[in-house]
């Protein structure tokens, strides 16, 4: 007789909220996606596993996250839809269904972090994907059809990308937007 085990998830995403400026099909996501769900009331649950696949796949991948209850993923592809569910399971294996299925898509750069040095200086940080090209721009509004370049830096291997703003010649209101190559 198969035992059937119970699990119940809401299973609830929790990310940095990024701007992207363009999708690209390939390129790795700068930011990463963190999963969180409640615990199974089940005694008979030993631990759990997130699966995940590409929206137009069939092929789920399974990562055992024994009986931890949040996760984290890195190294999505950008711009790409992804589906979500998690499920528990006891000491032999066998799984509950699954719960809830999420959707999600992972930007290319994360938000802009933006600080004033000092100096006077300003301090644009970034994460893009580990060797990508990126970019910022300034303009003296939002709405301004011409953007300049402000510098460019490659993201170092953990993603991370600083450009800074000197203060000479800064008009009193500047934006800035990152770009990714």
């Amino acid at each position: 007789m198969k035992k059937t085990i119970w699990f119940r998830a809401r299973l609830a995403l929790s990310l940095m909220v990024a701007l992207s400026s363009f999708n690209t099909a390939k390129a790795t996501s700068a930011a990463p996606v963190t999963f969180g769900w409640d615990p199974s009331p089940d005694a008979a649950v030993t631990g759990y596993a997130l699966y995940y696949r590409l929206a137009d796949s069939s092929t789920n991948r399974r990562l055992d996250v024994g009986s931890a209850k949040i996760v984290t993923l890195h190294n999505l592809e950008a711009g790409s839809d992804y589906l979500f569910f998690v499920v528990g399971y006891d000491a032999s294996g066998v799984e509950s269904a699954a719960s809830n299925l999420l959707s999600y898509r992972p930007p290319a750069l994360s938000r802009l972090q933006i600080s004033n040095q000092p100096d006077g200086t300003m301090s644009i940080q970034f994460r893009a994907a580990a060797g990508a090209l990126c970019f910022v721009e300034y303009a003296s509004t939002l709405t301004s059809p011409q953007w300049q370049t402000l510098g460019s830096a490659t993201a170092d291997a953990n993603g991370s990308v600083l450009i800074t703003d000197p203060p000479t010649g800064r008009s009193a209101m500047r934006f800035y937007r990152g770009l990714r190559e």
